[in-house]
């Protein structure tokens, strides 16, 4: 076990606050600014957590929220891939600039569920060791990602089009974001230490990997 240099308890009051501006932004969001909102969050989220890990005096929440945020902004490709070449997911006008066929806040999105995610694996591993750990990592992540695909139709945000679905989850994804959340620990584990150049070229990868997965299952699954 490894010991833990953060309290999930001191993380409340951030994520109170976050709760209170999620509600807010749900109820003044309209589908043509949602993707405002929607950035808002995001920035939100990250300045939050930024002040639980300076708070905390913890490096481990600081190389999370480093790592969360790179691999973010690199999975701006797989989202372009499924979008633009495969047609398969839709970013309708949400009042954001897009990165081609991408809502502009997917850039930062993806640092929530990855941060929650290491922060899972983390904390767990301090009281239970490694197999918890990775356990609960991958809970946390089919939860975070397979609800996310079911409930965010109703914001409105993305939506998949043209794919066999198992209520509102695109089958083929269910998989490849399954590997993502292993994926995300296993590179976490081995650059959390290392360099930002270290940090940004196994989030290359990461991504690149998860793109390769979600296009194979497409095809098989359809």
């Amino acid at each position: 076990m490894q010991n833990s240099d953060f309290s999930l308890k001191s993380a409340l009051p951030y994520n109170t606050i976050f709760l209170a501006l999620t509600a807010v932004a749900l109820w003044l969001r309209t589908p043509a600014n949602i993707g405002i909102y929607l950035l808002f969050l995001v920035i939100a989220w990250d300045v939050l957590f930024f002040f639980w890990a300076r708070a905390e005096r913890s490096t481990t929440l600081m190389q999370v929220l480093r790592f969360s945020i790179v691999l973010s902004f690199f999975q701006i490709f797989p989202d372009w891939v499924l979008s633009r070449f495969l047609g398969v997911l839709v970013f309708p006008a949400d009042g954001l600039f897009k990165w081609d066929t991408v809502s502009g806040y997917m850039a930062g999105l993806w640092t929530i569920p990855t941060s929650v995610i290491l922060v899972s694996y983390v904390w767990m591993h301090s009281v239970s060791g490694k197999r918890s750990a990775c356990a609960a990592a991958l809970v946390t992540g089919a939860v975070l990602f397979i609800g996310s695909e079911e409930l965010v139709w109703l914001l409105p945000s993305w939506y998949a089009t043209g794919v066999k679905m198992w209520g509102h989850v695109a089958v083929y994804i269910i998989v490849p974001e399954l590997a993502l959340t292993a994926m995300i620990v296993y590179a976490f584990e081995r650059v959390r230490t290392r360099s930002l150049t270290s940090n940004v070229a196994t989030a290359a990868v990461v991504s690149a990997c998860y793109t390769a997965l979600a296009v194979v299952f497409h095809r098989i699954l359809g």
